[in-house]
């Protein structure tokens, strides 16, 4: 791990040698929504609704051209996951009851990804197209009516965090700079962030049987973005 961080500041430094670099902060609140694919005894699992949530933290744009940029950034973004449906009671007689379970997950976000500029479309203004990747590092999760959340309990009874301590989307944006002075940009945009991997830990039922087997759920948001770089 060291090893890979070392490479990664010393690669952002020879970046930063040969690249006009803008530093920068944004604020982002997102509607943050799951998808759910699930089968076997949680067959009857669904995504359960959609909330505003947020996201913030620095960002960098290392301009290789006068239209192109590397970008990326460390921000701290929350999202929701909310499931419904029928699951296995939690004794031994098969029946299925209704539940729910809602969290909220704090992550932490490195964004990487290509900034691709239009020439001024009015005076000082430009637009942009973002396409990238993001890696995120869980910080914490917190559960949502502990008593009625058949993910945390089942996740307190075998002893497991619910969720995976690392996920990754793809990111899409597109947005528009102004130029306000010799070194300051204000800048807005909407982004899609795209869950790729599937974000439930390794949960057991009493039956022994893992919830993640049975369920894919995914992680997404949709995010209005607003900043200033320097």
């Amino acid at each position: 791990m060291k090893k890979i961080a070392l490479l990664s500041l010393f690669c952002l430094i020879s970046i930063a040698g040969f690249s006009q670099v803008k530093l920068g902060l944004r604020v982002a609140p997102n509607i943050s929504l799951n998808s759910v694919n699930s089968e076997g005894i949680y067959n009857d699992l669904e995504k359960d609704g959609s909330s505003l949530r947020f996201s913030a933290g620095p960002i960098a744009d290392f301009f290789f051209a006068d239209n192109y940029a590397f970008t990326t950034g460390l921000w701290y973004t929350v999202k929701r996951v909310g499931l419904s449906g029928t699951v296995p009671a939690n004794d031994d007689s098969g029946a299925q009851i209704s539940a729910k379970s809602l969290y909220n997950i704090q992550y932490l976000q490195l964004p990487v990804g290509l900034k691709l500029f239009t020439n001024e479309v009015a005076p000082d203004i430009r637009i942009f197209f973002t396409l990238g990747g993001t890696l995120d590092l869980k910080l914490a999760e917190k559960q949502k009516d502990e008593a009625n959340n058949f993910l945390y309990r089942e996740a307190r009874n075998s002893d497991r965090k619910a969720f995976k301590p690392v996920d990754a989307g793809i990111l899409f944006g597109a947005g528009a700079e102004l130029v306000m002075g010799a070194n300051t940009v204000l800048f807005g945009g909407l982004n899609y962030n795209r869950g790729l991997v599937n974000s439930l830990g390794r949960v057991e039922y009493p039956s022994g049987s893992r919830i993640v087997d049975d369920v894919r759920l995914t992680n997404s948001y949709f995010s209005l973005e607003v900043g200033l770089k320097f």
